[in-house]
């Protein structure tokens, strides 16, 4: 058999099942191959050596719905514990015309887990679809997008729109909205 090698450090993944530790201020590590079982071998980047505790950690969230749809709205309100009530009913207007209900849903209020990023958010939810309610995409580590001009990212359809508060108060902005979203 010969020798496994990668040099992909997302590998490392699938290759080590152990835990890893941060050690500090102990001396780094010297080699740039870490043996992995028998015969395999996994030459690493430094840059692998530094994992955050956010990526190490599983995480949770509190939403509303139950996703069935694994469509994912993200709002950002932080006065409200979940979501503004108006906003919430107009919410469930537009999505009651596309056929959606709350259970098909996952909303989540961004406000309450602010280092939240797109990795977590997809891996956590499954999502094959999130709508982003008056959030910069670059918040949760995406690129910059238009407004209203759905993307692909990692096989999960992004959409960046206004703010639900904003929709509330400009019907041309709804407008603008439903437009895009019918088809989303």
């Amino acid at each position: 058999m010969e020798k496994l090698i990668t040099h992909n450090i997302n590998a490392l993944r699938f290759l080590m099942n152990e835990d890893l530790y941060d050690l500090g201020d102990a001396d780094p590590v010297q080699t740039q191959k870490v043996v992995v079982g028998e015969n395999i071998t996994v030459p690493i980047a430094d840059q692998a050596l530094n994992l955050r505790n956010e990526d190490l950690q599983e995480v949770s969230f509190n939403y509303l719905g139950d996703n069935n749809r694994y469509f994912l709205i993200i709002v950002d309100d932080k006065t409200h514990t979940d979501l503004n009530p108006s906003h919430k009913e107009m919410l469930m207007k537009i999505m009651g015309a596309k056929k959606l209900e709350l259970r098909d849903l996952a909303v989540l209020n961004l406000a309450k887990y602010p280092d939240s990023n797109f990795n977590q958010l997809k891996d956590f939810f499954s999502c094959t679809r999130i709508a982003l309610f008056g959030i910069d995409p670059r918040t949760i580590g995406l690129p910059a997008m238009g407004a209203n001009k759905p993307e692909k990212h990692l096989d999960v359809n992004v959409l960046a729109t206004f703010g639900l508060g904003e929709m509330n108060s400009s019907t041309d902005k709804k407008k603008e909205f439903w437009n895009v979203m019918k088809d989303f």
